[in-house]
């Protein structure tokens, strides 16, 4: 019992994410916190599910979402995958918001991110390995960099081309990734009638440190 995973999702039999999932208002009280702890020292990096086959690890409770693509015992870097205070694609700060719905405030992420579609949609577009040697570096996005894509790209989907979108981010937040998701998302939208929305894909930028690490993604 103590080695059993909480939830683990699987596309056509093959495990593609695990999920430890914690409950504050319960018993035992455990928060988040403890879903990390678990996925740190009491999870094998060995073991073929959580080192090798699965691409991401969530650890959460009902307030707030954490996740891993490579567990490294107390190593193992966790990054929040949360909407922000406002909402997503709303002004405000870190976590969720925690009021103005009857619902958990993590419930985007079976409701949305895992919602079946959605989740093929994801592994497909948007996850992909970085490493330049044999160790694996997976890429998985984090929640404001899959739904800025989505948003961008369902809104050129019904409104065509010619429209102007403005991104704010700050340091460190992921958004040369995310510049390159939206490229090659938008480079392959078609229309209604199966037609290729945009002919070609222009990206400029000022810096050359991100046109850099554009070329490489």
């Amino acid at each position: 019992p103590n080695d059993s995973i909480d939830l683990v999702l699987f596309v056509n039999g093959i495990p593609t994410a695990t999920a430890e999932l914690k409950n504050k208002y319960s018993a035992t009280g455990w928060d988040v916190q403890e879903a990390i702890r678990q996925y740190r020292t009491d999870r094998d990096p060995r073991n073929l599910l959580l080192g090798h086959r699965a691409l991401v690890h969530f650890a959460l409770d009902a307030d707030l979402a954490y996740m891993t693509t490579r567990l490294a015992g107390e190593d193992t870097l966790f990054l929040p995958f949360n909407q922000g205070s406002g909402g997503p694609g709303a002004f405000g700060g870190k976590g969720n918001p925690l009021v103005g719905s009857d619902r958990h405030p993590t419930a985007y992420l079976w409701e949305d991110v895992w919602q079946a579609d959605a989740w093929i949609e994801l592994l497909d577009d948007f996850v992909f390995d970085e490493g330049e040697s044999a160790a694996r570096s997976v890429v998985f996005p984090r929640y404001h960099q899959w739904h800025v894509v989505r948003t961008c790209s369902g809104h050129a989907r019904v409104h065509g081309a010619g429209q102007n979108y403005l991104i704010q981010h700050s340091a460190g937040s992921g958004k040369t990734k995310e510049i390159a998701w939206l490229a090659h998302d938008l480079s392959t939208l078609h229309t209604a009638g199966g037609e290729l929305l945009f002919d070609k894909g222009i990206v400029i930028t000022d810096r050359r440190v991100l046109d850099a690490q554009l070329q490489r993604q």
